[in-house]
Parts: structure tokens; C-alpha cells; sequence
């Protein structure tokens, strides 16, 4: 008889154990219990953001209610992920949103993943920890104004070498040899050594022609 009663206690406590929860409940009338996660929709398509204050917007909902939604986010030389508490907006139930404010020259990488819970208990992410939504981070561009042209900066062409004045140096050698000249009487013998030297030097051209003026 001790023994019968036993074996009956251990299949009772067998079928009590390995029943389903949710087929106990229904049995007994009882709601199921709520085992569904929510859903998220996270529509950020673009890889390249630019810095300043970015705001994230995810779509979540679920069948019982939405407990909270939670961001996760790092920068690439960061070792833990820091959270930002998504809040809901006003006019949308179903929308959660979040700021971050992002430098490039603090970190040029951005990677976040998000978590969402429901009242019962249950999670769901988009992108985990071990596998991140990754973006890189770009500075703001600055848009050109419609009919603004941008000016190219013009670099002046090089005066031709003959066209070049004539240094005060060389003045003094113009003068040296007029004073020759006007000492020898006039005497058309070849040009002292500083005129020839003048000859010779760079914009002979306009040399000559500044020493045919001066004699």
C-alpha cells in the first residue's frame, strides 16, 4: 500500500512539473501568461552621420505594453557600452527617441545596439553587444549658397626675364661707365669692363636699351 501510494504522489508531482504553463492556465480559466517580446523597427539605413547632436528613432511595440527602450552606445577605442533611456514621443506612443551628441575628433566610430523590454518581463534587441550597428562619423558640411560662386586663387604669370628693371647696383655701374667715356674725350674705343659686365647681366635687352639712353 506504501508503495502504490508513492508511485501515485511521484506521477502526480510528474504531471504537475511537465505540463506547459500556459496549457495549466487555460485549463484552470486562468490568462495565459504573456511570453511575447516586443517588436522594434530601427530604420537607420545610412552608415555615414554627420557630428553635432544626432537623434535616434526606433518603432516599438507589443501586445501587453512597452516597459522602456534602452541605447546602448560606444565609440570605436571605447571598452563599455554607455545607455541612454529612448523616451517616448508625445504625439506617437509607438515612437522612442534619443539624442547623442557626436565629435569626430573624439572618436570617428559610433556603434549602438537597442534593447526593449515589456511589462511582463520579456526583451528584445536591434543589433547586440557582441555584434553592434556600426556608423562612422563625418564632420558637418557646409552647403554653398545658390549663385555664390567660389573664387580660385589666381597666381600671378612671371614677368619676362628682359622686361625685369634694372637693380640699383647696376645703375651705378651705368654710371661709372658714362663717366669713363666723358673722361677719354669722347673716344670711341671699346666700353670699359663695367659696361661690358652690364651687358651680360639678366634683362640685357632693357639694359641696352636704358644704356643707349644714358650716352
Amino acid at each position: 500500500m506504501k508503495i502504490i501510494l508513492i508511485r501515485i504522489f511521484s506521477l502526480l508531482f510528474f504531471l504537475q512539473t511537465t505540463i506547459p504553463p500556459v496549457l495549466a492556465a487555460e485549463q484552470l480559466g486562468l490568462p495565459a501568461p504573456d511570453v511575447e517580446p516586443p517588436t522594434i523597427v530601427f530604420d537607420q539605413y545610412d552608415t555615414e552621420i554627420e557630428a553635432g547632436i544626432k537623434t535616434f528613432t526606433a518603432a516599438v511595440s507589443d501586445n501587453i505594453g512597452v516597459a522602456n527602450v534602452t541605447l546602448y552606445y560606444k565609440g570605436a577605442t571605447d571598452v563599455a557600452f554607455r545607455t541612454k533611456t529612448m523616451k517616448e514621443s508625445p504625439t506617437d506612443p509607438n515612437i522612442y527617441t534619443v539624442e547623442l551628441s557626436l565629435d569626430p575628433v573624439i572618436s570617428d566610430k559610433l556603434e549602438i545596439y537597442i534593447r526593449a523590454d515589456d511589462v511582463s518581463g520579456n526583451s528584445i534587441f536591434e543589433g547586440q553587444k557582441f555584434s553592434p550597428l556600426t556608423f562612422t562619423i563625418v564632420p558637418v558640411s557646409v552647403p554653398v549658397a545658390a549663385g555664390v560662386e567660389v573664387s580660385q586663387p589666381v597666381t600671378e604669370p612671371a614677368a619676362p626675364e628682359e622686361e625685369e628693371g634694372l637693380a640699383t647696383w647696376q645703375w651705378v655701374l651705368i654710371g661709372l661707365g658714362v663717366a669713363a667715356l666723358a673722361g677719354g674725350g669722347g673716344s670711341t674705343s671699346a666700353p670699359p669692363l663695367p659696361l661690358l659686365a652690364l651687358l651680360r647681366l639678366p634683362g640685357r635687352r632693357h639694359n641696352k636699351t636704358c644704356l643707349r639712353e644714358a650716352l
